[in-house]
């Protein structure tokens, strides 16, 4: 009878019956691993400042690592000869504006004569003309004094405020040329880190994107919120990667280029492997068994193992095992 007993309950297991009522279940979760990748802080952008006129500097206002003002001028070139020209063009815009003045009285007190036939209609064309003429050369030098002030404005290299110089390739008393590469300004106000991923990387990061990033600074040791800044949507055919920026959310001291940052992401493992609590696998004869909720016993290989807030859980794969699928618990942690 014992024998017939056990007969019986091996066809019951084996049959696929499903589990009595109140039998606990687990659910199969796909089995993570830690991946590290480490990038570097550096600015979000970098502009190279160059010459748009040819002269000697006069003054640099700023050496390097410091940060531009509010009004924006790195350095001045020699203006001298520029405000000489500005300065002659304003007098004889003065002298002009007092001829037109003349000539527009003498052209209405010559109008009021010849209505009267005390003028010639010659002798009215003529200051009629000349008033055009000085209004035309008025107009001339309103042009080149436009032309003056811009390159008077031309004779200050420019940055944006705000901005830290990275590179300064002049001094004063310097001669440089129009279009000379003089130095270059970053925006440090926000840190980026460029990392390179591959496509379950990318997926990942932007699903915990949502959630919240977090990088580690191992030089400052700490933790910092970052986000997705950019993606370049080009394809680099040698990685076959995909190049992202992550941004800075937090405020970090120094704030400069050159601090790691490490981003951790929980890839699904290639295997194909599942997590389960240890209360679902069943150790027999040096072997490692589940059994599914319809009581089907499945051969499994253990992988490792994690300590989870709920216990411990462990790492399994097998050939017919997949995420999803629910296994009895055949006793209590």
């Amino acid at each position: 009878m014992a024998f017939k007993a056990l007969w019986l309950a091996a066809m019951v297991a084996g049959s696929g019956v499903a589990a009595e009522p109140g039998v606990p279940l687990a659910t199969a979760e796909p089995a993570l691993r830690e991946v590290t990748l480490t990038g570097f802080t550096r600015a979000r952008a970098e502009l190279p400042l160059a010459t748009e006129t040819a002269g000697r500097v006069v003054a640099v206002a700023y050496d390097i690592g410091e940060t531009i003002g509010k009004d924006g001028i790195f350095a001045r070139l020699d203006a001298t000869f520029i405000e000489l020209e500005l300065a002659e063009v304003k007098i004889q815009q003065e002298r002009l504006r007092t001829r037109v003045a003349y000539d527009r009285r003498e052209v209405k007190r010559h109008t009021e004569l010849a209505r009267r036939d005390h003028t010639s209609a010659s002798q009215l064309d003529a200051l009629e003309q000349a008033l055009r003429d000085n209004g035309y050369e008025l107009q001339v030098l309103g042009n080149r004094q436009k032309v003056l002030q811009e390159r008077l404005l031309r004779t200050r290299i420019r940055a944006p405020a705000g901005w830290r110089i990275t590179r300064r390739n002049l001094e004063p008393g310097q001669w440089v040329q129009e279009g000379e590469n003089v130095g270059a300004a970053a925006d440090f106000t926000t840190l980026i880190v460029p990392f390179a991923l591959t496509p379950d990387q990318y997926r990942t990061l932007t699903d915990s994107d949502h959630a919240g990033l977090r990088l580690h600074l191992p030089d400052l040791k700490r933790d910092v919120v970052a986000s997705i800044y950019r993606t370049y949507l080009g394809f680099d055919p040698v990685t076959r990667k995909i190049a992202v920026d992550l941004a800075l959310r937090d405020r970090v001291e120094p704030h400069r280029g050159g601090l790691r940052a490490r981003l951790g992401l929980r890839l699904p493992e290639r295997t194909g492997a599942v997590t389960l609590p240890s209360a679902a696998v069943e150790h027999s004869h040096e072997e490692l068994w589940v059994t599914r909720e319809d009581g089907q016993r499945l051969r499994v290989i253990l992988l490792g193992s994690d300590q989870e807030p709920d216990g411990e859980h462990l790492r399994v794969a097998a050939p017919d095992l997949a995420p999803g699928q629910r296994f009895r618990l055949l006793r209590e942690d």
